[in-house]
């Protein structure tokens, strides 16, 4: 066995897999807010794939691009993972 190796054990990772607590953390914007945004720009991320495939790719680009932005401007993050611990 390596010797960096010798003195490590196995042990539960369900810890290791948890997300920390984050104690006083408020968000900027509220959860209506964030969701409104993420559900506008995820309307406009498809009319931007629209554009992409009836003949304007670099308009649609441009519109998907910047609603990736706005939403990642935001903090928002679909994560359904999340709210099973709520």
């Amino acid at each position: 066995m390596a010797k960096h190796a010798e003195n490590s054990t196995v042990g539960d990772e369900s810890e290791a897999l948890q997300e920390p607590e984050t104690v006083g953390f408020t968000p900027t914007f509220n959860a209506t807010i964030r969701t409104i945004i993420y559900v506008s720009t995820l309307l406009m991320s498809v009319l931007g794939l629209a554009f992409i495939t009836f003949g304007h790719p670099d308009i649609g680009g441009f519109i998907s691009t910047a609603c990736g932005m706005i939403a990642g401007g935001f903090g928002v993050a679909y994560n359904p993972l999340r709210m099973n611990s709520q």
